[in-house]
């Protein structure tokens, strides 16, 4: 009989020096995207709860004053680039003319200044052009990672004002990583780090965890009780078990 009792207490002993701390999920990676435009959506190409690919486009503003403005700016890039070209080549005939004294310096200052005139001008149309490249990347909103659609916040017609605040038109999740976020007394958090291995209960399952943040400041700022820091713990959901946010877990640390 003792001998049985002795058996039982180590297989349970295992249970016995681990603390269970109830947690709730959250996304690892949870990102609001926006633009820095101003426009009307034209085009939602996403809904609620659709898994997306990186580059994905999810919303795309109406690219008609896009598009002009981007055909105007190439126009004069194309006539600055001649201008440049033919104010090169002045400066050099007047440079072998000056050479040969057959120019004054005041004339060939002059020629140098054209091409300097005309450098520049070629210079701001090719930035003229890259804003407006860089404005027609801002007027589509595609996905940067693999995820799942949280939220869709935009609807074709809409108009978009972003002059104060950038509106955010869609949340995006990553749902192949998730966290377990929990609060623990001083003493727990003193005795773990990052990196530390524990378990996660989930539904029933327990999964392999891993601590990527101990706070170092309590979470409220009630006196009338002990100061309880957050955890963080991250996990790798079972392709078979898909998992929301504010799912109620527990973290099993070993003691």
């Amino acid at each position: 009989m003792l001998r049985v009792l002795l058996c039982c207490g180590l297989l349970f002993s295992g249970n016995l020096l681990a603390k269970d701390i109830p947690a709730l999920l959250d996304w690892q990676q949870r990102m609001e995207l926006g633009t820095l435009i101003d426009g009307m959506v034209s085009k939602v190409n996403v809904m609620v709860g659709e898994e997306v690919t990186r580059g994905s486009l999810l919303i795309e503003f109406d690219q008609r004053e896009i598009q002009a403005r981007l055909a105007f700016a190439e126009s004069r890039v194309a006539a600055a680039k001649l201008q440049k070209d033919e104010a090169r080549r002045e400066l050099d005939r007047s440079l072998e003319l000056y050479d040969r004294t057959l120019l004054s310096n005041h004339e060939r200052i002059m020629a140098e200044i054209d091409a300097a005139r005309a450098d520049a001008a070629a210079r701001q149309a090719d930035a003229e052009l890259a804003s407006v490249r860089m404005e027609r990347e801002y007027s589509r909103i595609k996905a940067p990672f693999d995820g799942t659609v949280l939220q869709v916040m935009a609807q074709p017609g809409q108009i978009v004002v972003n002059r104060l605040k950038s509106v955010p038109l869609v949340i995006l999740a990553d749902p192949s990583q998730m966290k377990a976020v929990a609060r623990i007394d001083a003493g727990t958090a003193a005795a773990l780090g990052v990196g530390d291995k524990v378990k996660v209960g989930v539904r029933g399952e327990w999964l392999e965890g891993e601590i990527i943040a101990v706070g170092l400041e309590p979470s409220g700022n009630d006196a009338s009780r002990a100061a309880e820091y957050p955890l963080e713990v991250l996990i790798t959901p079972l392709e078979s078990m898909p998992l929301r946010a504010g799912e109620q877990v527990m973290v099993r640390i070993d003691e």
